[in-house]
């Protein structure tokens, strides 16, 4: 098996920053700190260089991430078929979380109903959101993590994972406070004029409706990003640029509000959960029953402006 100490040299490589990688570890910095630290003095490494504003990846490092990467997914791997294969003991369902990522509702709808199904065993696993990790964890989907409940675009991930679809989530805005739109119930897009807004890229797994919409309006300038981290909240309130968002992520950062936007159709994704191409049986259980109790207890959402239920 991988020296556990890599768990702590990956999520520090992803971050950027031991506090941030002890807090996705939960564990506490100087133990995060000293658990590589102790992996670089016995192996004669320096994988890091630290600076008061973070860590970087030496030359060195970066290759070691790299390769250490499959290495730890193929221990896990084994560790996972060696389960399923094991009559003595359950087999987690592992739901991947994060910040943007939370999962609440299919917590919420889960938990109301766990009691029926003992042999399914519900395990949370932290991950990141910055793109890179996000899109290797979905192509891998099955292997550390079985599941990501999460917005998407069917037709982008469909070729990668299995999806299933519980609802419908908008595209709407999210305005600095101190922007004077940040007052308003609702905006329409001649509202927008003269603002900058930042969104994904086109062909970049969503959006491409609302980008249309938007650049057809030449008085909002469109700023592309390619993808959402809490650093991208971050930048857009220091420079106070508006930011496409989802209802479901309308309290990720206290410096936004997150309004509706009066779009001429319908302008969004789909809401649900991605998961493995190949589920356990396990998993494929949890679908299924997450799909009934969908099903059996949510309306279809307003998919202009009335936030979904599953997060």
């Amino acid at each position: 098996m991988y020296d556990k100490r890599l768990d702590a040299i990956i999520a520090a490589a992803e971050t950027g920053s031991f506090a941030q990688a002890g807090r996705i570890l939960h564990i506490s910095t100087p133990a995060l700190a000293k658990q590589v630290n102790t992996f670089e003095k016995e192996y004669g490494l320096t994988l890091f260089i630290r600076s008061r504003s973070g860590v970087t990846l030496t030359p060195a490092g970066r290759t070691f991430v790299d390769e250490a990467r499959p290495i730890m997914r193929q221990c896990r791997n084994l560790i996972y078929r060696t389960q399923q294969s094991s009559s003595e003991r359950d087999v987690p369902v592992r739901l991947g979380i994060s910040l943007l990522r939370p999962g609440r509702g299919i917590l919420d709808l889960w938990q109301r109903d766990a009691s029926k199904h003992p042999g399914i065993r519900l395990e949370l696993v932290s991950m990141p959101d910055d793109t890179q990790s996000i899109n290797d964890i979905i192509t891998h989907l099955g292997e550390d993590i079985d599941m990501v409940s999460t917005a998407f675009d069917e037709t982008y991930w469909s070729a990668v994972c299995n999806t299933l679809t519980l609802g419908f989530e908008p595209s709407w805005i999210a305005i600095p406070r101190s922007h004077a739109l940040a007052k308003r119930t609702h905006v329409s897009l001649d509202d927008l004029e003269g603002t900058r807004i930042r969104i994904l890229k086109q062909h970049h797994g969503g959006n491409d409706t609302a980008y249309d919409l938007l650049a057809s309006h030449p008085a909002i300038e469109l700023i592309d990003i390619d993808h959402y981290d809490l650093d991208t909240f971050n930048d857009c309130a220091d420079h106070g640029d508006l930011l496409m968002s989802k209802p479901i992520w309308s309290d990720v950062h206290p410096q936004f509000a997150t309004i509706p936007v009066d779009w001429p159709q319908p302008v969004g994704m789909s809401y649900g959960l991605l998961y493995a191409r190949s589920p356990s049986p396990a998993l494929a259980a949890f679908i299924t029953r997450i799909q009934e109790l969908t099903a059996a207890t949510q309306p279809q959402p307003d998919c202009r402006a009335t936030p979904p239920t599953a997060a």
